[in-house]
């Protein structure tokens, strides 16, 4: 009888941990599924300029190669660089240039954007932006937040987001409770994004 109980307290362990591995982390298509929502919907692919003037386009890709610097593609044809644009939007995501914000450390990695660019993953009552930079072995991710399409891109830190959400009962005590998600990262998406909603990121 103690053995069945033992293995049946086992099983149910298990199943618990199971359960909270699985609900603990953002999947890729979630997180995708975050950053297509987070475009703007005036136009499918687009640059700003320096000067402040938008371009429509109806393709827009991110070219990379060892031999050369990334650029923009428009159209297949017309070559953009990163230093002529402030902002882009291409089928895959909304990304603006460090140039804006001033702040964070310098990127030159294009493994997703053009080199010193950050992609909006979540949009609403609170943005969220992510930037990839390069340590010396590999590319870590950088996230800023802005309070509103006009408040000012800050480097993330826990002690921001607890400002920016205090008004907010349900998403600050969601952040502060390190049990909801495996990383910070993942808890600040899954924040910002109750924060903008009402209601969390669906959990596979």
């Amino acid at each position: 009888m103690k053995t069945r109980l033992l293995q049946a307290t086992m099983y149910f362990c298990a199943i618990f941990f199971l359960h909270s591995c699985a609900t603990s982390s953002i999947s890729q298509s979630q997180l995708k599924t975050e950053i297509e929502n987070s475009k703007e919907t005036s136009a499918t692919c687009f640059v700003q300029m320096n000067d402040g003037t938008i371009k429509n386009y109806n393709s827009l890709k991110l070219v990379t190669s060892a031999f050369s610097t990334p650029y923009l593609l428009a159209d297949g044809k017309t070559r953009i660089k990163a230093k002529q644009i402030t902002a882009y939007q291409n089928k895959d995501h909304y990304a603006i240039s460090q140039k804006i914000f001033g702040c964070g450390r310098i990127s030159h990695v294009a493994t997703e954007t053009l080199p010193g660019f950050a992609v909006r993953t979540v949009k609403g009552k609170i943005n969220v932006y992510r930037k990839k930079y390069y340590n010396g072995q590999v590319a870590i991710d950088e996230y800023f937040i802005q309070k509103g399409d006009k408040g000012k891109l800050m480097v993330y830190s826990q002690e921001l987001i607890n400002e920016l959400v205090k008004d907010n009962s349900e998403a600050f005590k969601f952040f502060n409770n390190r049990r909801s998600w495996g990383s910070s990262s993942e808890r600040l998406l899954g924040t910002a994004h109750l924060y903008n909603n009402g209601q969390l990121i669906t959990k596979n």
